[in-house]
């Protein structure tokens, strides 16, 4: 029995290192978007810069869905806003579904 429980924690350290060897530049891109994918215990200051960079984000999201709203009687200058807001909104889903 002993040995089976000592077999399975070699076994999920060996498929944790192995995830982390073959995925480490895309864990590392999440990681750095403040998806805490796989993540060892964080410092207060990784996390500190997550909580900034999401309210940061979104901050800017809502300026940008405001600007479109002010300028849309100049159609030019708005659909350029829209384009970005709508890619912001894109990439908020996303960001919301993966976490």
């Amino acid at each position: 029995m002993e040995r089976r429980k000592h077999e399975a924690k070699t076994h999920t350290s060996y498929n944790n290192s192995l995830i982390e060897s073959r995925f480490k530049v895309s864990l590392f891109l999440y990681r750095m978007g403040g998806i805490p994918l796989k993540m060892k215990p964080v410092s207060r200051l990784n996390a500190l810069y997550n909580l900034s960079l999401i309210l940061c984000f979104y901050i800017t999201n809502i300026c940008v869905g405001l600007d479109t709203v002010v300028h849309r009687h100049k159609l030019s200058l708005a659909m350029k806003k829209f384009r970005i807001f709508l890619g912001m909104i894109m990439t908020m889903w996303m960001h919301i579904s993966v976490r």
